[in-house]
């Protein structure tokens, strides 16, 4: 007699799986945990519970053109540097001095960053990298991701901090990936997170082939669980997954309609990374418990035409999807009742070359700057701007506050654990956290 695997039985029952960023098994294992599990709801209702929001700027950001200098020398250098990048002084938008004196602003597409740098909720980390910078956006990121720049394989910072924090996780979304490919640095030994593409193919739907057979088939699914079976094949598969797998992305559906837009809120609909963070806000506003959520904005590799075909494009409006998206997303945490709870940070695998190149772009470079956003943070400027004459030996501004500090304050004075054996050792914890 054939053995009837899983797969099989989904097949004949008319099931199938949409769109989701984990295997087939892994799927189902978080399906079948559920949204509305005991953990799940306890954690929802917790008065500490704190959630850090992970913004990866893939391609490698232009921190120059980003945290712009406006002090004599510096800016005379950028703009020497930068001939047809530069921006002007006067389109620059002035946040403040650092504490080595550099007058500093943003680009002009940063206006909302602006207000909430004047606010107070938004740091500037800067000349952020490690030793010994990588080029390559593939080890650049895998360092990042792992924490690791000797060794960067394995598992990601983030993955080791739900393995040690949730042991017993029965939560399937105690973190959740926000697009098609789960990144590394989600990537745990016990712990499976959910890429998660589309709320609405994340589900079980029936054959499509027989819509008007739909009900049918789900009502014929739930009493098949339903039975007191005895011990078969069946009885284990669906007590294993089907019909748990079913109800819990049921519960999940329901979690998210929890969550009811404000229409003073828009998320830009032509901007990709509003559209994520709108699921983001989904996820919080349904009260899942989820304490990760990760999104990414790719195409900041700007090696031609930075600044976008005719003035349209490119980094600009790279920085303008970033200053729009959370802009909309920090208003809806505080119309949510929530933006005490909720810490956003930005980071990008490197930064560009001082000099632009031939083709009006740059080519990658070493440190950068990077952003800590939130009503918990202490807004304003940590480390010092870059040298601009004083370079590596590939024209990349020096680092001067490895990035494993930021992720050692996040993981201490956030998340609450200890970052030593996370990060494999001790990095200075930075103030824009109590």
């Amino acid at each position: 007699m054939k053995k009837t695997t899983r797969r099989h039985f989904l097949k004949q029952s008319g099931f199938t799986l949409m769109a989701v960023g984990l295997s087939r098994e892994a799927f189902y294992h978080n399906l079948g945990l559920a949204a509305n599990s005991t953990l799940t709801q306890a954690a929802a209702l917790s008065p500490t519970d704190r959630i850090l929001v992970v913004v990866q700027l893939a391609g490698g950001n232009d921190g120059i053109n980003t945290v712009i200098p406006l002090s004599g020398s510096l800016y005379a250098t950028y703009q020497q540097r930068r001939p047809t990048l530069a921006v002007a002084p006067d389109q620059v938008l002035p946040v403040g001095t650092d504490s080595a004196g550099n007058q500093l602003g943003f680009h002009p597409r940063l206006p909302k960053f602006k207000a909430l740098m004047d606010q107070g909720h938004l740091g500037v980390i800067q000349a952020v990298g490690y030793p010994n910078p990588n080029r390559s956006h593939f080890e650049s990121m895998a360092i990042w991701h792992t924490a690791n720049p000797v060794r960067p394989d394995g598992t990601g910072w983030l993955g080791d901090y739900l393995d040690v924090a949730y042991p017993s996780n029965d939560n399937p979304l105690i973190g959740v990936y926000l697009g098609g490919t789960l990144p590394l640095g989600l990537k745990a030994r016990e712990v499976i997170v959910p890429a998660i593409s589309n709320f609405e193919t994340y589900r079980f739907q029936t054959d499509p082939r027989y819509p008007q057979d739909a009900a049918n088939r789900i009502n014929a699914f739930l009493a098949l669980n339903r039975e007191a079976a005895s011990e078969n094949t069946y009885r284990e598969i669906i007590r294993q997954v089907a019909l748990d797998a079913y109800q819990s992305a049921e519960g999940l559906q329901t979690g998210i309609r929890r969550y009811t837009p404000d229409p003073a809120i828009q998320y830009p609909t032509a901007n990709p990374l509003a559209r994520v963070l709108q699921m983001a806000a989904q996820i919080i506003g349904g009260g899942l418990g989820t304490k990760i959520l990760y999104v990414t904005l790719g195409g900041f590799d700007t090696h031609q035409t930075q600044n976008g075909a005719n003035g349209q494009g490119g980094q600009p409006l790279l920085l303008q999807y970033l200053d729009d998206a959370i802009d909309a997303f920090y208003r809806d945490m505080k119309r949510l009742g929530v933006d005490d709870k909720v810490l956003i940070m930005t980071w990008s695998e490197f930064g560009r070359k001082v000099g632009e190149n031939g083709n009006r772009g740059t080519d990658h470079g070493a440190s950068g700057p990077q952003f800590v956003i939130g009503t918990p943070v202490r807004g304003g400027f940590f480390g010092v701007y870059p040298s601009l004459t004083d370079l590596d030996k590939d024209d990349g501004t020096k680092f001067s506050i490895d990035f494993r500090s930021i992720y050692a304050t996040i993981l201490e004075r956030w998340l609450g654990v200890s970052s030593r054996e996370l990060l494999g050792g001790t990095f200075e914890l930075l103030n824009f956290l109590p």
